[in-house]
């Protein structure tokens, strides 16, 4: 045990996970790539253009490297004193996809603001601001913790504030996803249990009216949990990973998205792998997400100040988090949301996001070292001056 325990600690203290985590951003995103195409040309080669999905997904991939870039090169301090700022241009965005002209409406739904031919959905957005809202605003005063109206209330506010626009759009399960990431970076920061009780309270009305009020679609999905053989998706998505075996059908030989699977290449895409890639591919994938979120954890634990952990944990959630959601939805072990799968589901501004992500979790841990190598020197130093003054 002594061994494996300082591995891990040389591991730790190591350049591995930053390295370890690029590797596996790369390899996600090349998969979502191959297979993004695999699962799309057919339905699309039926309207004429095989490539559509492949062409647009190609394009958000720099953009999205791009991002992370930029925000790996910002430091990430820097966030924490614009908490306010970051949060009031998440708010602005989240009403514009309600103004005729500049917001997009699809399926009845008002998620998407249209930028030129690209489309951005500023929900993906309020995942970022949540964290650096939570953790700028206890940075600043980690009192704030123990205070009801000078700590949990104005938290608690700015979240309903977001929480309720995500919901109006409509779009049920992000809302819910922001909820609980707030939820569980509350608990980590510290925050009275009391407190947390409070705000189940206060949610919770909220969360019964709405299901009432769309209680048709809301029993839809959770027909989908309940027997999920009987709705037409969950059906074709787990035919699709049954039928995939060990090793799978070939990659292109999927047949669950030949119409069968609707709109394949985004939430439900992970059943495309597990037909075409067998239990080995989809193992892999989960492989490659666990090995993120370790990567994700010792950078969090790592970080030399309050802010850089709280943000790095909400990153190490939040992508676990959306991981896991999804690979439970294809599988029928929730109920369907509408939750992508980090890096591999098409979709270009939740990739871009994503990215951001990243590059402020490297930004993190790029300090980190700096902040060790800067304290090895100093002890290096004094050591030295100690052995000349001897």
């Amino acid at each position: 045990m002594r061994i494996v325990e300082a591995i891990s600690r040389r591991l730790a203290d190591s350049s591995l996970p930053r390295q370890l985590l690029l590797v596996i951003v790369i390899l996600l995103t090349a998969l979502g790539t191959v297979m993004v195409f695999s699962a799309s040309y057919y339905q699309k080669g039926v309207d004429g253009d095989a490539f559509y999905f492949l062409r647009r997904h190609l394009l958000w991939v720099p953009l999205a490297a791009i991002t992370g870039i930029v925000v790996y090169h910002i430091d990430y301090r820097f966030l924490a004193r614009r908490y306010l700022w970051i949060y009031g241009a998440t708010l602005v965005l989240l009403v514009l996809v309600f103004v005729p002209g500049i917001g997009v409406n699809v399926n009845q739904s008002s998620r998407w603001i249209r930028v030129g031919n690209l489309q951005f959905q500023p929900s993906e957005l309020a995942k970022i601001a949540v964290m650096i809202l939570i953790a700028g605003f206890f940075s600043q005063d980690l009192g704030r913790l123990q205070r009801f109206w000078r700590g949990f209330a104005p938290v608690i506010g700015a979240l309903a504030v977001i929480f309720g626009l995500v919901l109006v759009e409509p779009d049920f399960g992000t809302a819910m996803f922001i909820l609980g990431l707030a939820g569980f970076l509350l608990i980590l920061s510290g925050m009275r249990r009391l407190y947390l009780a409070t705000s189940v309270l206060l949610f919770a009305p909220v969360i019964a009216i709405y299901v009432a009020l769309r209680w048709e679609m809301v029993s839809h999905r959770l027909l989908g949990f309940l027997r999920p053989m009987e709705v037409h998706q969950v059906r074709h998505s787990l035919l699709g990973l049954g039928s995939g075996g060990w090793f799978g059908l070939g990659f292109g030989a999927g047949r669950q998205k030949l119409k069968y699977l609707p709109e394949p290449q985004t939430d439900f895409i992970f059943s495309v792998i597990g037909e075409e890639l067998g239990f080995v591919g989809t193992a892999c994938v989960l492989v490659l997400f666990v090995a993120l979120l370790w990567c994700s954890v010792i950078i969090a634990r790592r970080a030399r100040d309050y802010f850089g952990f709280l943000v790095a944990s909400g990153i190490a959630i939040a992508l676990s988090m959306q991981a896991a959601t999804n690979i439970a939805v294809v599988t029928a072990s929730v109920p369907t949301k509408g939750i992508p799968l980090p890096f591999v589901t098409f979709g270009g501004s939740g990739l871009c996001m994503t990215f951001a992500q990243i590059g402020l979790l490297l930004a993190i841990d790029r300090r980190s070292m700096a902040v060790d190598r800067a304290d090895g020197d100093a002890d290096g130093d004094a050591d030295g001056d100690k052995d000349g003054g001897t």
